[in-house]
């Protein structure tokens, strides 16, 4: 479940796709030179240094329920952790269960934290949290 579609963003200008892409940094994998998965690191504007959001997360679907996600994940996490991010931050869509438990599975949790979706009535997305100097943090394999 996603928040973007293609029907929206297909009307992107190209200096609105530039102001989305310089908001952070983009991860992608390929398997036989096309892109399979791709992910972003963001900052906000006003919040400490050592803090980052997930976004974007996905995965082609051909390619998904094979560990792509979780590899990559784990392994962007641990190149910002090594960087000096401490705190992970994503929001997921309600009603999206098996983003929740891949993000669960890494070590994010709930923050209690709820926020109405204006572009969907009635819907609302979680805030979730990962510290990344918890002792309980483990990165595993390479992304791809």
């Amino acid at each position: 479940m996603f928040l973007a579609t293609y029907d929206r963003e297909r009307t992107f200008s190209q200096e609105q796709w530039r102001a989305e892409f310089d908001r952070g940094e983009w991860y992608y994998c390929t398997a036989d030179g096309q892109p399979i998965s791709l992910l972003g690191v963001t900052r906000e504007p006003g919040r400490p240094a050592d803090e980052c959001y997930i976004e974007y997360l996905w995965v082609s679907p051909g390619f998904r329920r094979r560990g792509v996600a979780l590899n990559m994940l784990k392994s962007i996490l641990r190149s910002v952790r090594d960087s000096g991010v401490r705190t992970a931050y994503l929001w997921v869509l309600d009603g999206n269960d098996s983003a929740v438990r891949l993000y669960q599975r890494v070590g994010f949790v709930s923050t209690n934290h709820m926020q109405p979706i204006e572009t969907r009535p009635g819907r609302t997305e979680e805030r979730m949290a990962l510290l990344l100097d918890g002792p309980d943090w483990r990165p595993i394999r390479p992304a791809c």
